[in-house]
């Protein structure tokens, strides 16, 4: 069954430039082996991650990763079933985003689940020093 995880993470202090790149590198390559979607942004000292895959995959991933030093402060947005991959366009590979059009997938994926959570407004507040570092 595919499921999503959307969350935010303040990056532990004093996070190199090297860091970050290994991080996104690693995350990248990780995920597409495994055929996990999504994606991956950091801006302002922050990530904000989407991950799409089979949900026991995604939840231990999920777990690996909020054991993880580099991360602090992390919060679960979404945590969801879905019918269907929405970063699946990227051509079954997990993506670093780097330009508008990436971000306005990011914007398609909010939408589905703005009438769904609670707290969709607060994910928008969220997400826009993100919007604002790109």
């Amino acid at each position: 069954m595919n499921h999503t995880i959307c969350y935010v993470s303040k990056a532990r202090q004093g996070l190199s430039e090297e860091e970050i790149e290994a991080i996104f590198a690693k995350t990248q390559r990780h995920n597409t082996n495994e055929n996990i979607t999504g994606i991956l942004l950091y801006g302002f000292g922050n990530f904000f991650q989407v991950l799409e895959g089979e949900k026991k995959q995604i939840t231990t991933l999920f777990d690996t990763i909020c054991e993880d030093h580099r991360h602090d402060r992390i919060e679960t947005l979404i945590h969801h079933p879905i019918k269907k991959p929405i970063f699946g366009t990227y051509n079954s590979k997990f993506n670093v985003v780097k330009t508008q059009k990436e971000l306005s997938e990011i914007k398609n994926y909010l939408d589905v689940f703005n009438n769904k959570t609670s707290f969709s407004s607060k994910i928008n507040r969220l997400i826009h020093p993100f919007l604002l570092a790109i």
